[in-house]
């Protein structure tokens, strides 16, 4: 009889998970974990615990010293100092150098002339000329090197067999197809990473209790959950959703004024609430206001414009996910009441930025993940004239009075505002808003859930 209630007491409690494993769904595999290469989200998340860098960002969103304990910026020059017990500056100069002198990534240093050893834990950056402040560039530049690609490993390992050794508490345990398995060197817990592209799979693993992290995509951020088990969080995705506006000069969306109306008439608040089911918040204007306060001024009036005589045919690019077609749908019911009618075009990624790129004229709906936190990433790529088409300038935006603005700034708050502003007035977008993820945390787990992304790393391991 005591057997009994042993087995009914066990098969009625709530599954536990074991605490000597961390366990963390990946959206995608993560194939290779060389830092160069850590450019989707998958490889990002798994080289962001692996790695440690100069700085990083704390779970709050907080930008820190991780292997520097020091830093002093004299005119365009700043030494800094690492931590002892970590790299030596030989580790450090060469995984930078290895960031310049890569095709695809040396723009992470975009702000960095030269970096060199000034001493065995010391090393010395040099700062590009530029009309900005030192200080900004110096922010700017530091901000990237937390980006894994900037990750310090021993450069003696490197050099040997091409392996890389890290300065966490991490090393690669295992790693099969779908999953990659970190012990430690401290006794806390492993980290399992398991790639789970089916959304229905993550969720039933999450009710399960085997996931300690779980973000909610879609129609699953409205399924029940054990609020006994797991707690809700919210980190942003530092993702602005937009339609880039790139019409020919004899269309009636060549008028700002019209595009001006049509982004007032745009209900984006009640769509990203209620259609899109709070995946997104609406917003009329670029920079996620985690990053900078959105500008306190009202949008502009439109002023006046010409709606078409005859209805005018614009194509609409989009791709195929549910979420943009939902979207798109609104839109056309928008531009419609401009005497617009929009013809869609679904394609591939790949092949709506060719298209963009080309210059192929159209409405350009999109996503912008930002590689880096800071205000510049949702200004400079996708509005500079210099960036049209291939730099992300989708709207092959040319203001000569915003490219001076940009040229300039020195990202305050006055300043970000009165460039969002500028923005919203000249309207080459049709504003939608900023992805955002909802997470649920396993309550027993000492993993934190981020502020925003860049927060993965070791510093979301509670420690006890």
């Amino acid at each position: 009889m005591t057997c009994l209630i042993a087995f009914v007491l066990v098969s009625c409690s709530k599954p536990v998970k074991r605490t000597d494993s961390i366990t963390i769904p990946l959206k995608y595999r993560a194939e290779i974990l060389d830092p160069l290469q850590a450019v989707d989200e998958s490889t990002v998340l798994v080289v962001n615990f692996l790695h440690r860098r100069l700085y990083a960002y704390s779970p709050d969103g907080n930008l820190e010293p991780d292997l520097a304990s020091g830093e002093i910026l004299s005119g365009r020059n700043v030494t800094i100092s690492l931590k002892p017990g970590g790299p030596r500056a030989t580790d450090a100069v060469y995984a930078l150098h290895r960031v310049q002198r890569d095709a695809n990534q040396s723009w992470v240093m975009e702000q960095i002339e030269s970096v060199a050893e000034t001493g065995p834990y010391s090393v010395g950056i040099q700062l590009k000329p530029s009309p900005r402040p030192a200080a900004t560039d110096w922010k700017l530049a530091k901000i990237k090197l937390t980006l894994p690609q900037c990750a310090i490993f021993v450069s003696a390992d490197h050099r040997r067999d091409k392996s890389f050794t890290p300065y966490s508490r991490y090393r690669v345990e295992e790693q099969t197809g779908d999953r990659i398995l970190l012990s430690t060197t401290d006794g806390s817990p492993k980290l399992e990473f398991l790639a789970m592209p089916d959304e229905t799979a993550r969720y039933f693993a999450f009710r399960e209790a085997r996931l300690d992290a779980y973000e909610a995509l879609g129609i699953h951020r409205k399924m029940p959950y054990d609020s006994e088990l797991y707690e809700p969080r919210t980190m942003y995705d530092l993702v602005v959703l937009y339609a880039a506006f790139n019409v020919a000069e004899n269309s009636a969306l060549a008028q700002a004024s019209l595009r001006r109306a049509i982004n007032r008439a745009f209900d984006r608040e009640s769509l990203c609430r209620n259609t899109l089911l709070g995946a997104c918040v609406g917003a009329d204007y670029p920079v996620p206001s985690v990053l900078s306060p959105p500008p306190h001024e009202p949008f502009p009036a439109a002023g006046e414009y010409k709606i078409p005589v005859n209805r005018e045919t614009v194509t609409l690019f989009t791709l195929s996910d549910k979420e943009r077609i939902l979207i798109a749908e609104y839109m056309r019911e928008i531009f419609s009441r401009f005497n617009i009618k929009l013809q869609f075009r679904i394609v591939d990624l790949p092949s709506m930025v060719r298209e963009s790129n080309k210059g192929t004229r159209g409405i350009y709906l999109m996503k912008w993940s930002a590689d880096y936190p800071h205000a510049e990433n949702f200004l400079v790529p996708l509005f500079h004239s210099r960036n049209a088409g291939v730099g992300g300038n989708r709207a092959h935006v040319k203001d000569t009075e915003l490219d001076a603005m940009l040229d300039r700034s020195g990202y305050s708050v006055s300043e970000v505002r009165a460039l969002q502003q500028r923005l919203r007035w000249l309207s080459p977008w049709l504003f939608i808003g900023f992805q955002n993820m909802q997470f649920y945390r396993l309550k027993s787990s000492p993993l934190k859930i981020p502020r925003i992304f860049a927060g993965w790393g070791e510093k979301a391991i509670i420690t006890r």
